[in-house]
């Protein structure tokens, strides 16, 4: 950790690198109070992308390319540059200690992918290999000057891969402060020249020299509202994701920087956490490599809810179906995103459609919106209790098997589950137990 104390000039206190059943993080090196400053990033010591930045790896991709590329590919390219740059790169001892392989779904093969028993996700990550290798194919066939040999795939997923586990975002703030103090010194000198020499009435010279500083404030308020910055922050990226915590990633404006301070005690040896925001476990896993147990973001996004018709307790015409898909409550039942404290209102409107009697269907869809007569939400109950049984006992595994195999095979054991094994059995679980907790709020 030389390396942060020197040039990089990075300040931390009480933190430790470690690692927590295999995976990196950072240990309280010493007991930590809440409100404790512990670590601190100057913004030059980071990896930084502002809105509209000119081309950050000249020799290395094209203006157009840069122009073009979206935010998370520039700044994989931006990695890479300072890989290439070696020892002549301030960034260099920081690149050199990222991971090898981030662990991310996109790095895993179609048999790792379908272990994570999750249709939904499975979809995302097959899409975000073809965005990825897309933006590949454009960078070496036509983002790189001649000359140049561009990055392999493999070096390109890697640095995507370490770009997207571990970049924030926040409000751009063009200025810093002590940009605005030399613009502030900048305009007194103007002003005391134009009164010395006469040219200016001091009280009009003042009023325009207010104008211009609150015009410069108010215009960079107004823009943060709508541009984004993003930054990796050597030593902070080592941090791992607690939605029990409450401490974030903030820039500090007046020294022009990054810090965590800690938002509750820790005490020495303990594991210290950071938040990256609410984020459900599919967005854990495909982006970060690992699911939160008990996270309560999560939720089990059913697929196709309609292909469980047969366990709604009575049959579905056709003419009741195509009654449905007319209406504004068509993909209602596409993609259900269920939580743990049940299924969204949406949904259970398009049910108690489905599940009514002719005579009360002719009322159309909008008649269901709100809870029907005690013994309609029985019935809408009941079918509820049957998809969901539907839909676990769809999933290849149960509760219980999962568990087994999480004890019995811990990753670094001989003969034990692989790290990609380990994090789709872990996925899967919770998956698992949002639906069994909508069971369980159910009654059933």
């Amino acid at each position: 950790m030389g390396w942060a104390y020197g040039p990089a000039s990075i300040r931390f206190s009480g933190v430790k690198p470690s690692t927590f059943a295999g995976i990196r993080g950072l240990a309280a090196s010493s007991d930590i109070a809440n409100d404790a400053l512990i670590v601190e990033v100057p913004r030059r010591s980071a990896l930084v992308l502002a809105p509209k930045q000119r081309n950050s790896c000249p020799g290395m991709v094209t203006d157009d390319w840069w122009k073009s590329a979206p935010w998370f590919a520039k700044m994989a390219a931006m990695i890479l540059w300072h890989k290439r740059q070696g020892s002549a790169s301030p960034l260099a001892p920081w690149v050199a200690q990222l991971p090898a392989n981030t662990g991310v779904p996109f790095l895993w093969d179609d048999k790792e992918l379908a272990a994570l028993q999750y249709p939904v996700l499975i979809e995302q990550v097959r899409q975000q290999k073809a965005e990825w290798q897309a933006l590949h194919a454009e960078l070496a066939s036509k983002g790189t000057p001649p000359g140049t040999t561009p990055p392999s795939a493999s070096e390109f997923y890697w640095a995507m891969s370490c770009v997207r586990s571990r970049t924030f975002s926040g409000p751009y703030i063009g200025s810093t402060l002590q940009d605005r103090l030399r613009l502030a010194g900048l305009v007194a000198v103007l002003v005391a020249g134009n009164t010395a020499l006469g040219v200016a009435d001091p009280a009009k010279s003042l009023s325009a020299a207010i104008a211009v500083l609150i015009f410069n404030i108010l215009y960079e308020l107004i823009l943060s509202r709508s541009l984004k910055q993003y930054a990796i922050c050597p030593l902070i990226d080592l941090f791992n994701h607690s939605s029990t915590v409450q401490s974030e990633v903030s820039y500090n404006y007046f020294g022009d920087s990054y810090s965590v301070v800690a938002s509750r005690d820790f005490k020495k040896g303990e594991q210290v956490f950071i938040s990256y925001g609410t984020q459900s476990n599919d967005s854990l896993m495909q982006y970060y490599g690992f699911a939160e147990p008990n996270n309560p973001a999560d939720a089990y996004v059913m697929s196709d809810m309609l292909r469980w018709a047969g366990a709604l307790g009575r049959p579905v015409g056709r003419e009741r179906l195509e009654a449905l898909k007319a209406s504004s409550l068509a993909t209602s039942l596409k993609q259900v995103v269920v939580q743990r404290a049940g299924f969204p209102a949406e949904a259970l409107q398009a049910l108690r459609f489905l599940l009514a009697s002719d005579a009360e269907a002719a009322a159309g869809v909008a008649a269901f919106s709100k809870a029907g007569n005690p013994d309609q939400e029985a019935a809408l109950a009941e079918a509820l209790v049957r998809l969901v049984r539907a839909e676990l006992g769809s999933l290849g595994t149960s509760i219980q098997e999962d568990e087994a195999l999480l004890a019995s095979g811990a990753t670094g054991k001989k003969g034990g589950l692989s790290s990609s094994t380990a994090a789709a059995v872990a996925f899967r679980l919770e998956k698992k137990r949002v639906l069994s907790a909508v069971l369980n709020n159910m009654g059933a």
